[in-house]
């Protein structure tokens, strides 16, 4: 190899490293996942455990009201209508529920979010006309990350029992 042949090869070999990291970068690059549910139903069509993950959505503070806590957890792809895909909660004083509260909405949904799908809905918040179920949610608030437990019961009388670990929080005012 030449003199000139080498200087090339010696001025390529920096951008070669950092085209083929940027490269790497690109495929090993995920969106990172916001939040995990794991869900136990006894009793029931929908009888079962349930494990879902998302890189969107997730829990947030002060976003129905001062002082709640909330969480979105959806699975948009899930078309099985036996499979779970759905968890919504309202819990409307998140200090109260660090030692667990009786007062919150939370909803299971199986099946496609849009369509033929299966719906728990539990409602124990005060204010609502409708109660249907009962049980205990609460809310282990770290300031960046979070850990929701809850243990309710349906009117039907099926159990779900589980936990939303959140990795992130969107805050509101």
């Amino acid at each position: 190899m030449n003199r000139r042949t080498a200087r090339q090869t010696t001025r390529l070999i920096p951008l070669l490293t950092v085209a083929l990291l940027g490269l790497a970068t690109l495929t090993v690059h995920a969106d990172p996942v916001v939040e995990t549910v794991h869900l136990v139903v006894t009793g029931g069509p929908n009888a079962g455990t349930w494990d879902g993950s998302e890189e969107r959505g997730g829990c947030s503070a002060g976003m129905t009201g001062p002082g709640s806590w909330g969480n979105q957890f959806s699975l948009p792809k899930e078309k099985d209508p036996a499979k779970f895909n759905s968890l919504q909660l309202i819990v409307p004083d998140a200090k109260k529920a660090a030692s667990g509260t009786k007062e919150f909405l939370i909803l299971f949904r199986f099946g496609p979010l849009i369509g033929k799908n299966t719906e728990y809905n539990i409602e124990t918040r005060p204010a609502e006309a409708k109660k249907k179920g009962s049980g205990s949610v609460t809310v282990d608030d770290r300031g960046a990350t979070a850990k929701v437990s809850f243990n309710v019961t349906s009117g039907e009388g099926y159990k779900f029992e589980g936990t939303i670990d959140c990795k992130s929080i969107i805050r509101g005012s």
